[in-house]
């Protein structure tokens, strides 16, 4: 198996690569390691050291569908891991309890890291009348 780094310039050791992934905690497409996280996305494996995060945070979008004579909304559950203010990967989860789930057992066994999702400017009436 071949691992990716994340990062550009990482320089990991491949075995012990190869025995945290295999010794991880695999939900959906993502794997907990003792200090990697790891992505599976299509036939790839990439890889970020939990020091080297600056957010990890869940997504959860919500897609309007028309199913047979009924309408309604699905949501999915993503995990995204950013650096330097930047999205590195978005890896889709399988469902919300498992996202609830994986979420719960990195803060436990990462506190370190930041788990917030980015906050984003609100526009109000006031910012708009200022601008």
């Amino acid at each position: 198996m071949r691992f990716y780094s994340l990062t550009q310039s990482d320089r990991t050791d491949k075995a012990e690569l190869k025995r945290q992934y295999e010794a991880g905690h695999k939900i959906g497409a993502v794997c907990v390691g003792q200090d990697f996280l790891f992505v599976k996305k299509r036939l790839k494996t990439y890889f970020i050291a939990y020091a080297d995060t600056e957010r990890i945070f869940r997504r959860v979008q919500t897609v309007h569908v028309n199913i047979c004579c009924e309408q309604g909304d699905l949501q999915f559950d993503y995990l995204v891991i950013s650096m330097d203010g930047k999205e590195l990967v978005e890896a889709q989860l399988p469902g919300a309890k498992a996202a609830k789930l994986l979420m719960k057992e990195l803060k436990e066994t990462h506190p370190e890291c930041d788990f917030a999702a980015p906050r984003r400017p609100v526009e109000t009436a006031e910012t708009e009348a200022t601008a």
